[in-house]
């Protein structure tokens, strides 16, 4: 989808379409199939617009030893591209349709006036009109089969065409390793065509080296192309010549397109110096006198993260240096107590910048030291006398203090033991109401089911005891709170499934109704061969527009193989006793058996 005209930045564009493709956060050894897109974690005000690197992986890592190494290139490339303040979009292992359509569809979502770095990792194959990519699934003599190279691999030519219609900024592009086709050569100007693309990448060569010598075998670029993208201010043309020095004893040779582009760099220079971090905030040209009273230490501590992660950036290592100078002058004159601190800026600046007002400093602090042994001599008679009696005066104080001390110690351990009693007690009377509650009865009924319940707590009301109603066809048992009598009522009910339904239809039809309030309802299984439904909330309808305020909690079970019989078992109390009677009645419910045969099976067929 091709961006339309909106007050977003170009920044902006990019981050809501890598929203939109991003398929994974973490770094992986090898690029998963399909592309996915990792914005920049480097920003810095030397980059005024989007730099976006195209990094195309298109044989799986298994395929074979040079496919591997592409991977883990891809990794590499993807570290330092994200570092210096590219978007990085993988393509990875993908058959011949699979990645036209992918490269195709990539094209036309980049952002217009961007810089584009293409970077295709694997061998690739020079025919005479372009250089081809070799997807998945390809013969591995692809280059000795130039006849199939229009239907099995993938024009680069094609690309940098579609990329170069989005009018970028530059548009550069690097072939890790072109093979050239039997009848063929790596012809890297056919491959940037009218895209105005520059192209640069090697050729593996039978060469050797001064006197027959034998070169060094280099599995890919990637040494010598990191060492290049770490080269701040070297633009493209630069580069290239970078690659030409580094493969000369090598058994790869740079080629390049008829014509390089000198503005587009990697490393834009002063990079570095245009990133908001704190380590930029060190001036190495600092005044001395303002130095002083200058925090350094956060600084320092970014500049020591920022060069292990950018060990290869110069303005981050010369300003920890310059931080780490400042902060030994600061030490150095912070006083005349810590001679150690200017001995030691001395010893390991014997020419920095601050040498001779450290030197100043050391000698203004010794005639500072003559002079106040003269008044000390003085001082510490008169202090003395006055110690000897500010002594006496304190031992006074303190004989007070220890004796008001004394005295409330003994009054807090009498608190102390008289609150640990009333909690002994407590504590006593708490674990017997606990004994009491936990004492539990077990209560049967004829229709096969049992239960237990805290004989302390419930008691079955006599005339509710396995009640068999002859008209409904019904077994109820009711409990009544042996505390709050009739205002707290628990029953299972055991009867015919008139309806025939499910335990959520029965709940929905006879018994929500009359319910006002609903703060839970659910299904819930408690057995695989039943299922259950459970309602819970405030409010019970007793007849025309009258209403029980109490709390209700109500559970239905059926079978799933045969629906003849509910079991329902509920209760109701009031709001203000809901901690002590739910938790009963779900201890109940928890315990219940039910017989594996039902009173009223097959009623429903």
């Amino acid at each position: 989808m091709a961006p339309q005209p909106h007050p977003r930045s170009p920044r902006s564009c990019i981050a809501a379409l890598a929203a939109t493709l991003l398929l994974g956060g973490s770094l992986a050894e090898a690029a998963a199939p399909g592309l996915s897109v990792q914005t920049a974690t480097g920003r810095s005000g030397a980059v005024t617009g989007p730099r976006i690197a195209l990094l195309i992986v298109p044989q799986a890592a298994h395929a074979g030893s040079r496919a591997a190494t592409a991977h883990a290139d891809e990794e590499a490339y993807r570290k330092r591209l994200r570092e210096i303040g590219f978007d990085v979009w993988t393509f990875g292992p993908s058959d011949r349709p699979e990645l036209e359509r992918s490269l195709r569809e990539a094209a036309t979502r980049l952002p217009e006036g961007a810089q584009i770095a293409v970077i295709a990792l694997g061998p690739s194959v020079g025919a005479e009109d372009d250089v081809f990519l070799v997807p998945q699934g390809n013969p591995g003599d692809l280059a000795q089969r130039p006849n199939l190279l229009e239907s099995e691999g993938v024009r680069l030519g094609d690309l940098l065409r579609r990329l170069s219609r989005r009018q970028p900024r530059d548009l550069v592009a690097v072939v890790d390793e072109c093979q050239p086709a039997a009848g063929g050569r790596c012809d890297f100007d056919a491959a940037t065509g009218g895209s105005g693309a520059s192209l640069v990448g090697a050729q593996r060569t039978a060469r050797r080296g001064s006197g027959a010598a034998p070169l060094a075998g280099r599995a890919s670029l990637r040494d010598i192309l990191l060492g290049a993208m770490a080269q701040e201010g070297q633009n493209f043309l630069q580069s290239y010549e970078f690659l030409q020095r580094g493969l000369a004893d090598s058994d790869l040779e740079a080629k390049a397109s008829g014509s390089l582009t000198t503005t587009f760099a990697f490393l834009p220079q002063g990079y570095f110096a245009g990133m908001t971090v704190a380590c930029n905030k060190i001036d190495p040209n600092a005044d001395p006198a303002a130095l002083r009273t200058v925090a350094l230490d956060p600084a320092i501590r970014d500049c020591e993260a920022m060069t292990a992660a950018y060990p290869y950036a110069r303005s981050f290592a010369d300003r920890l240096q310059a931080g780490r100078e400042q902060r030994a002058y600061q030490k150095a004159v912070a006083g005349c107590e810590d001679r150690l601190s200017a001995s030691s800026y001395l010893g390991a600046y014997p020419a920095g910048r601050f040498r001779g007002i450290v030197e100043g400093h050391v000698l203004e602090c010794d005639r500072v030291r003559d002079r106040q042994q003269t008044a000390d001599q003085l001082r510490q008679q008169r202090e003395a006398d006055d110690r000897r009696r500010w002594e006496e005066q304190a031992q006074r104080e303190r004989d007070r203090q220890e004796e008001v001390r004394r005295r409330a110690e003994t009054q807090r351990q009498g608190e102390d033991e008289r609150r640990r009693e009333a909690e002994r007690l407590d504590a006593q009377r708490r674990a017997e109401e606990e004994r009491l509650r936990n004492q539990r009865a077990t209560a049967r009924s004829a229709s096969g089911w049992t239960l237990n319940y805290s004989s302390q707590l419930l008691e079955i009301k006599p005339m509710a005891d396995d009640h068999f109603d002859a008209q409904k066809q019904s077994f109820s048992t009711v409990w009544q709170s042996r505390q709050h009598g009739e205002q707290v009522a628990i029953y299972v009910q055991v009867s015919p499934n008139e309806r025939c339904g499910e335990a959520r239809q029965y709940m929905n039809e006879q018994i929500l109704p009359r319910r006002t309030q609903v703060s839970r309802s659910q299904e819930i299984t408690t057995a695989p061969g039943r299922s259950g439904y459970i309602l819970e909330g405030r409010g019970t309808a007793r007849g025309q527009g009258a209403f029980d305020e109490r709390t209700y909690l109500d559970f239905v079970s059926i079978r799933r193989d045969d629906r003849s019989t509910i079991t329902h078992i509920g209760g109701r109390f009031p709001a203000e006793y809901g901690e002590v009677y739910r938790a009963e009645l779900l201890k109940m419910m928890n315990s219940m058996q039910l017989p594996s045969g039902d009173r009223f099976t097959n009623r429903c067929g």
